[in-house]
């Protein structure tokens, strides 16, 4: 068992989800076109960076990282790995979450959508594209170790 580990696991995906409901809000003020306060009779016209698609996409992608760190967390109690495989195993997971947080942030203001260095059908290459890109093929990777680590790892104890 690696308490450290878990925990990491469990604060960041905790954290992730805090990110996806700060992203539902910019959703429903990019719906709305301004923000609201309601039930207060507060609205406040403004014209929100980023797109309505963007913004569900961050809003979902966020709430589902940070299930997937939140359940791993757990899955990696379960399993019996080194303290390293831990250590490697929940930083590879951190690294994907936030990794594909950015994805989901500058790949919205982006012509390609950050799924290349280049131009590609979807439009022209940008830094947009590029601080979207980088970041989750980085996470894509990392994820990979960490979940090959996990597959690998024996069967751990029987919870109490």
């Amino acid at each position: 068992m690696h308490p450290h580990a878990t925990h990491r696991l469990i604060r960041h995906g905790i954290a992730a989800m805090i990110v996806a409901l700060i992203g539902g809000f910019a959703l429903t003020f990019e719906m709305l076109q301004g923000i609201s306060l309601s039930p207060l009779p507060v609205f406040l016209e403004y014209d929100l960076p980023g797109t309505e698609r963007g913004w569900r996409i961050l809003h979902l992608g966020m709430l589902l990282n940070g299930i997937m760190a939140i359940v791993l967390g757990f899955a990696l109690a379960r399993v019996a790995v080194t303290a390293r495989g831990a250590a490697i195993a929940s930083w590879g997971i951190v690294i994907a979450v936030w990794g594909n947080g950015m994805f989901y942030l500058f790949g919205m203001f982006a012509a390609n959508h950050g799924l290349s260095l280049q131009d590609s059908p979807l439009g022209e290459a940008s830094l947009a594209g590029a601080a979207a890109f980088l970041p989750a093929l980085i996470g894509a990777v990392s994820l990979l170790v960490a979940l090959i680590v996990m597959l690998m790892a024996g069967p751990g104890r029987e919870p109490a």
